[in-house]
């Protein structure tokens, strides 16, 4: 900030001249106009000044410190548009000061912004960035990342931290590659408006930091330990302009998902050895699962009785009964594994059956209708990166095949819900319909398209993970259920036992609705011996080390997820390596750390608990494995009595 008495450049969070000593002036954050030194309101637009003093605090600038510059007018702005639910799970995320966390760090920085704002008056390079930053922010916000610093042009967010997720680094890529579609699109208004080439590029890596409290102004303090975030500032350097580029550590939680170009390893500032970087090209058309082990493989174990009771199901529906099922366990239990060797099974049957899939997303509870979206894409057979046009026409083959050509009481309303452009009579017919009755004409189409299928054939409908599904989506799914009862329809729902979600409602009505036509099957953990079976299926090892195997079966606790990811951290380690095709014990090992995979699972998990729950976990973790319920009360009882 430029001292209006001395013209002394000061720091941009600065209340007094560096040089002279004077007062400096309040700039308003919200509409930029310089006021008094001793402003409490604006004088331009009256908004309340005193409001950013609060936030910053009085707490002295560090290196280290966040909230030190909570004063620069943007952190107030951008902490006003923070959506309601993920500023209440960033304050009840906890006292989160010397917590290590997993994260992926997001960096984004304008190309060459010295060389263009010197260009430029400084007004207009201040508007330019303040609207850039008002545009990307909320794509942060969409996937829950939260903002962890500005730094002049450039801003780094943090996907894991305070909000924890078990896919995190999926969503920073997702919301990288949005920050570019976004800024593609403002810099032709940019250039139009000021003759300017404005661009930014990202780049992200996922490692450890230790990260601190939550201020009221929705920024938090965080020491890198290690070089996470280092890393993550020397990707967003190397990448190409209006590119994403993420390092290995990024790339390996993420490969299945998304289409990139690999760039090979590049050398590092601060890194002994080079690092491998790819390039993200887009989301992949038919993405890939971020479960398994690439290269090893094992039949599935411990669930005959679960695929007997499914096989019975498709069976039924075969000979023309509805039916609905429920297939529910805690993630990583095996519910999508136990489908795929249900449809394997079918097909060996030569089953004529029609399948249907829908697929609710981690971050999709606030996207109205994304599940019954992504199961009308599984009828068009077309995928979310598919162009509109091509869209549109397999909309319109498949009501003509179903319809004969009397299409328009369904077409318009699911050509809506796809967000398809409409026009002419569809267009007028849509447009004058309100809320409710867009939702009613949804619902009839729907019914519409799914009795069609049924008559030509059999259909299973399989919706995966419905304790992510959207309110929206949810409602009319329980009006759909009774299909079930009409026609030779069996709907399939996956969850996990997450009763305070929006999806649970179906699991409710299920019940409610269906009666006898209702089948629930609840996935338990594997136990030892089928445990131990599939570490000998997917290692093929004649005789496993007992510590190794110790290791993996107590880590895992009868989860096929766990399992694979402990193999996966031996792996990694050297423990295991594979010699001629066989894999071989190399060593021994004297510590076991959680896989990055399942810290994240866990922590999702953790951060959704009461406080006072996760203060209990947390003591309960330093005490040990296994210990006396007494000794637990004594400590939080001495813990509390020290705090008083």
């Amino acid at each position: 900030m430029i001292c209006p008495n001395c013209t002394f450049q000061n720091p941009e969070n600065a209340n007094f001249c560096q040089n002279c000593g004077k007062a400096l002036p309040r700039t308003c954050p919200n509409c930029q106009t310089n006021n008094a030194p001793g402003a409490k309101f604006c004088t331009n637009c009256g908004y309340s000044l005193s409001s950013v003093l609060a936030a910053a605090g009085d707490q002295p600038a560090t290196i280290s410190s966040v909230s030190s510059q909570s004063i620069d007018p943007r952190i107030s702005r951008i902490a006003a548009t923070t959506p309601a639910p993920l500023a209440e799970k960033m304050r009840s995320s906890g006292h989160l000061a010397g917590e290590r966390r997993v994260v992926t760090a997001l960096f984004a920085d304008v190309v060459d912004s010295t060389a263009l704002a010197e260009q430029m008056d400084p007004e207009d390079w201040t508007l330019i960035m303040n609207q850039a930053f008002d545009l990307l922010v909320p794509a942060i916000y969409r996937y829950e990342g939260t903002i962890a610093r500005f730094m002049g042009d450039a801003l780094l967010a943090f996907f894991g931290a305070p909000v924890a997720h078990e896919d995190d680094p999926v969503r920073a890529v997702r919301a990288g590659w949005d920050l570019i579609s976004i800024v593609r699109e403002y810099a032709e208004e940019v250039r139009r408006q000021y003759g300017i080439n404005f661009s930014m590029r990202v780049g992200l890596n996922t490692g450890p930091v230790v990260v601190g409290e939550v201020g009221s102004n929705l920024v938090y303090e965080y020491t890198a330990m290690g070089d996470a975030i280092n890393l993550a500032a020397r990707m967003q350097s190397a990448a190409r302009p209006m590119t994403v580029l993420i390092s290995e550590n990024t790339h390996r939680f993420v490969a299945p998902i998304f289409d990139f170009q690999d760039l090979g390893a590049i050398t590092v500032k601060g890194k002994s050895e080079p690092v491998r970087v790819f390039e993200v090209i887009g989301l992949r058309p038919k993405p890939g699962s971020l479960r398994g082990l690439s290269g090893l493989e094992s039949p599935m174990v411990g669930r005959a009785d679960e695929l007997a009771t499914l096989l019975d199901l498709a069976r039924t529906v075969q000979a023309g009964v509805g039916r609905s099922g429920l297939l529910i366990g805690e993630a990583g239990i095996g519910k999508t594994r136990l489908i795929n060797e249900w449809k394997a099974a079918l097909l060996a049957e030569d089953a004529q059956l029609d399948w249907i899939e829908g697929h609710c997303l981690s971050y999709g509870q606030g996207l109205a209708y994304h599940l019954l979206i992504d199961l009308l894409r599984s009828i068009l057979g077309v995928s979310a990166a598919t162009s509109e046009p091509v869209v549109r026409t397999a909309l319109q083959k498949r009501c003509d095949d179903l319809f004969e050509g009397q299409t328009s009481g369904v077409y318009p309303y699911l050509a809506h819900l796809l967000s398809l452009h409409l026009g002419g009579d569809a267009l007028e017919r849509v447009r004058l319909l309100g809320p409710q009755t867009i939702q009613a004409q949804y619902l009839f189409a729907l019914r519409e398209v799914f009795s069609r299928l049924a008559s030509q054939r059999p259909t299973i409908f399989i919706l995966e993970d419905i304790h992510w599904a959207d309110p929206s989506s949810t409602e009319l799914l329980i009006k759909l259920l009774p299909l079930a009862r009409e026609v030779p329809i069996l709907f399939i729902f996956l969850a996990r036992p997450e009763r305070e979600t929006a999806g649970w409602r179906l699991v409710t009505n299920l019940r409610d609705l269906m009666g006898a036509g209702f089948v629930e099957i609840t996935l338990r953990p594997l136990n030892e011996t089928d445990s131990e079976k599939l570490v000998e299926n997917l290692l093929d090892l004649d005789r496993l080390p007992a510590k190794i195997r110790e290791i993996i079966l107590s880590k895992a606790e009868g989860n096929p997820f766990f399992v694979e990811e402990v193999i996966r951290m031996l792996i990694d380690q050297g423990v295991l390596v594979n010699q001629d095709n066989k894999w071989v014990a190399q060593k021994d090992i004297s510590s076991t750390e959680i896989p990055d995979n399942l810290q994240g699972l866990l922590l999702a998990r953790i951060d959704r608990l009461p406080e006072d729950v996760k203060q209990t976990l947390r003591v309960a973790s330093v005490i040990g494995r296994q210990f006396s319920v007494k000794v637990l009360e004594q400590v939080l009882a001495r813990q509390k009595s020290n705090l008083v």
